[in-house]
């Protein structure tokens, strides 16, 4: 009874999503994933180098900044530089995705959509 109701809401759901501008966009559009077989762009690259050393440099920084709060026996280096340098590796890293999977994500995006109308809108 369950598997019915969720298949029922999830035709329903589809219905309403296939009235949407993008719906019909996903629909229509014969490509599918045909822009994963192109060669990606230097910015892709530039953000790919952004997400690594975002990677690279957080967990060394910090382990610098707690040595040098405890060898100079200031914990306020840690308290105030941690969350800064936490928060700078973050911006680096979601800078690099946004360079890196912005025209990725939205072809993605009307893919699954379109595969999921396809099942459930009938």
């Amino acid at each position: 009874m369950e598997d019915k109701l969720a298949v029922s809401l999830l035709k329903s759901l589809a219905r309403k999503m296939a009235q949407t501008k993008f719906g019909q966009k996903s629909l229509s559009d014969p490509d599918g994933l045909s822009i994963l077989k192109h060669k990606p762009g230097k910015r892709v690259y530039v953000g790919f180098v952004l997400m690594a050393l975002s990677f690279i440099l957080g967990l060394p920084a910090l382990a610098c900044l707690s040595y040098l709060s405890v060898k100079l026996s200031k914990p306020m280096t840690i308290a105030v530089g941690g969350p800064a340098v936490i928060i700078i590796v973050h911006i680096v890293f979601g800078v690099g995705v946004y360079l890196a999977g912005q025209n990725y994500a939205s072809k993605v995006l009307q893919w699954a959509t379109k595969r999921f109308l396809e099942k459930f809108e009938k």
